[in-house]
C-alpha cells in the first residue's frame, strides 16, 4: 500500500513542473528548509483533497482508524483546537446548552463564545497537596444532567495536562442513557493505544468523539491531530462539514504526510519502540523515587475516586517540600542543565516523555533532578540559619509560608466564579482596563490563564472574586507570565454592550 508520505517523497523527485501553489515552487526556499519543502504541495492530480477525501488521504484516514480501532477517523491539521471547535459546533446548535468540565482547554470556551452557547460547568476536584486537577466525577455529571435536561453535549479533558485520567466508561454510561454524546479532549493521550503500560484510551471506553494531538506525544509534526468518531449518536457528516469550516482550505500536505508516516511507523515498529521506551521510562521513574525533597508524582498521590488512573509518561516534579518554587526549579533546569521542561506551575514543573526519547535524554534528566534534589536539601538546612529573603538569593521566587504543603494565600480549589453574562456578550462588549485589585466584583472581558496549559482561570462574563485574584497574585509572585493581564498587571473588565 502506498502511503501519503511516500507518495509525496516520490513526487518530489520527479521533473513535474508546478504551475500551482505554493509560491516557492519547490525551488525558491531557504536552504535550511529545502529538503522538507520539496514535498510541500497543494491539491494536485493524484493527491486527493482533505475536505472531500476519496483517494490517498481517505486511505490514510482509514488506515489510522483501523490502527486505533475507531469507526471513523479524520486528519486535523489546525491542531487539536480545530478538532474541538468542529466537534462542539457539529453537536451544539447556536444558543444551546453544553456541559463542560471547567478545566477544559481555551478552545472549548472559544466554541462557546462563537456559538453563543450556554455552558454549565462541572468543577473537578483539585489535589490538595500538589495543586493539580483530578478527574471528572461520573456521579456529579449525572446530577447536573438530571437538573439540566436540555444539554446537547458533554465535554471533558482526559487525561489532564498533568496526566490524570477520568472515569470515561462511567461518564459514557451516564450520558448515553440520556442520548447525549461525550466529547473527550484526549490531546495528551494519543499514545495510550500503543502500550498497556499507559491508561485505557477514551476511544476504547465508548466516547463518541475523541480528539488526539498526535504532535504532543507521538512522533508527528507540530499542529497535527486526529479526530475519532464512534457510535450512532453523532452526525458524522456534520462533523466533517465543521472540519472544513475550522481548518484551512489549503491544508498542509507536510502535516498530513507526517500523520500518515507516524501511523505507519507505529503500526510496523510500534511494539518494539514502545517496549524499549516504557522500560527506559520505568527505570527513570524508579531512579527518581530516590529523591528525598523533590517529589515525582505517582498514581498513589491521587486523592479522589473520580481519578481512576495516571499517565506515567508525564514527569510532574513537585517542589512543595522544598524552598524552591516551580518557577525556580524550571529556571535551574533550563539554565544550569540545559533541559527545557514543558511547563512550570506555582509548585511543580512538568516534563513530557515520549517514544521519541532516548537513554541519553533520560540520563540527563535523571542526573539533573537527583543533583537538584541534593541541593534542595542543602538549601533547606541553610534556610533555618538565614533570613528567608536571603535563601538562595531568590526571594522573589519563593512561595509564602506553607501550611500542610499548600502555599498560604493560594486557594486549594479552583475558584468557582459567578457567570453574570455570556462569554460572547462580555467579550464583544465595550471594556476598560483596571488594576487587578480594582477588578474584584467586576465582570471580566478577557480570558485569564497560564499558557501552557491554556485553561482559563477566568472567562469573559465571569465575576472576578478574591480567590481568583489571590491565585493570579500567587502566579505572578512566583514569576509566571499570566496571559490576559498587561505588563502593568491590568485586566480588561466589561463596561457595556456596544
Amino acid at each position: 500500500m502506498e502511503t501519503l508520505l511516500k507518495a509525496l517523497f516520490d513526487y518530489s523527485k520527479t521533473d513535474m513542473y508546478p504551475m500551482h501553489m505554493p509560491g516557492h515552487k519547490r525551488r525558491l526556499i531557504p536552504e535550511q528548509l529545502r529538503s522538507v519543502c520539496k514535498m510541500d504541495i497543494t491539491e494536485i492530480e493524484g493527491f486527493d483533497n482533505l475536505h472531500d477525501a476519496k483517494g490517498i488521504i481517505r486511505q490514510a484516514e482509514e488506515y489510522t482508524a483501523e490502527l486505533y480501532g475507531s469507526e471513523e477517523t479524520a486528519f486535523v491539521i489546525n491542531g487539536g483546537s480545530a478538532g474541538i471547535l468542529s466537534a462542539i459546533a457539529a453537536l451544539c446548535p447556536a444558543g444551546s446548552r453544553i456541559l463542560v468540565a471547567r478545566n477544559c482547554h481555551k478552545a472549548v470556551y472559544h466554541a462557546i463564545e462563537i456559538l453563543q452557547l450556554r455552558p454549565v460547568y462541572l468543577y473537578p476536584h483539585v489535589n490538595r497537596r500538589f495543586g493539580i486537577f483530578e478527574g471528572v466525577s461520573s456521579r456529579e455529571t449525572e446530577e447536573i444532567l438530571e437538573s439540566c435536561k436540555d444539554v446537547k453535549a458533554v465535554v471533558i479533558t482526559s487525561p489532564t495536562y498533568d496526566g490524570v485520567v477520568s472515569d470515561i466508561e462511567g461518564i459514557c454510561r451516564t450520558v448515553h442513557v440520556k442520548g447525549i454524546p461525550l466529547i473527550v479532549d484526549e490531546a495528551h493521550g494519543a499514545h495510550f493505544h500503543f502500550s498497556e503500560y499507559f491508561p485505557k484510551s477514551a476511544l476504547d471506553c465508548g466516547a463518541d468523539i475523541v480528539i488526539q494531538s498526535t504532535h504532543k506525544t507521538l512522533p508527528a509534526l507540530t499542529q497535527t491531530s486526529i479526530l475519532h468518531i464512534n457510535g450512532p449518536i453523532v452526525d458524522r457528516r456534520r462533523v466533517r462539514s465543521m472540519l472544513t469550516v475550522f481548518q484551512s482550505s489549503s491544508p498542509s500536505y507536510l502535516l498530513m504526510g507526517s500523520i500518515d508516516g507516524c501511523m505507519h511507523m507505529l503500526s510496523e515498529r510500534g511494539e518494539d519502540l514502545y517496549r524499549a521506551y516504557t522500560q527506559m521510562l520505568d527505570d527513570l521513574r524508579e531512579s527518581l523515587r530516590e529523591m528525598k525533597n523533590l517529589h515525582l508524582f505517582e498514581k498513589e498521590d491521587l486523592e479522589y475516586s473520580s481519578s481512576i488512573d495516571y499517565d506515567r509518561s508525564k514527569l510532574l516534579i513537585s517542589t512543595v517540600s522544598t524552598e524552591l518554587t516551580g518557577h525556580g526549579l524550571y529556571r535551574k533546569l533550563l539554565e544550569d542543565y540545559h533541559i527545557q521542561m514543558e511547563m512550570e506551575a506555582a509548585q511543580y514543573v512538568l516534563g513530557i516523555t515520549s517514544v521519541g526519547d532516548d537513554r541519553e535524554g533520560f540520563l540527563r534528566i535523571k542526573e539533573a533532578l537527583l543533583d537538584l534534589d541534593r541541593k534542595a536539601e542543602a538549601m533547606g538546612r541553610q534556610a533555618k540559619e538565614m533570613p528567608s529573603e536571603a535563601v538562595g538569593g531568590q526571594a522573589k521566587e519563593m512561595p509564602s509560608e506553607t501550611v500542610g504543603g499548600q502555599a498560604k494565600g493560594m486557594p486549594s480549589q479552583f475558584p468557582v466564579l459567578r457567570q453574570r453574562m455570556s462569554i460572547y456578550e462580555a467579550g464583544w462588549g465595550q471594556s476598560r482596563q483596571v488594576m487587578l485589585d480594582e477588578a474584584i466584583g467586576e465582570v471580566s472581558a478577557a480570558y485569564i490563564y497560564l499558557y501552557p496549559p491554556g485553561i482559563p482561570l477566568i472567562a469573559p462574563g465571569e465575576e472576578i472574586n478574591e480567590d481568583a485574584a489571590a491565585l493570579i497574585r500567587g502566579w505572578r509572585e512566583c514569576g509566571m507570565e499570566v496571559t490576559g493581564l498587561n505588563t502593568d498587571g491590568k485586566i480588561f473588565i466589561y463596561r457595556s454592550f456596544e
